[in-house]
């Protein structure tokens, strides 16, 4: 569980930097559609990497790839919320 906690609690952070990030570095003009567009990239990016890194600690540390894969499952659904709820405000 230590593990768990640490992995999902990075992943959230960096994915909160990054949705900042996006949300005040776009022009104004049609800021909405890019940060959706811009966000959906990011987000999925940052999904495959958890997904890569999960299939690899499945082999050796399989408490080390239970945790990616759902750290990945967790930064999904709360990743594309934030991206819909961003390009909405």
């Amino acid at each position: 569980m230590k593990h768990l906690e640490k992995i999902v609690g990075i992943n959230l952070l960096v994915m909160l930097i990054y949705s900042v990030v996006i949300r005040f570095s776009l022009p104004a003009d049609e800021r909405a559609l890019g940060i959706l567009i811009v966000s959906a990239w990011v987000v999925g990016l940052h999904v495959a990497v958890n997904l890569v890194i999960s299939l690899v600690y499945v082999g050796d540390k399989q408490h080390l790839g239970k945790a990616w894969l759902l750290s990945t499952g967790i930064v999904l659904l709360v990743g594309f919320s934030t991206c819909l709820g961003n390009a909405m405000l």
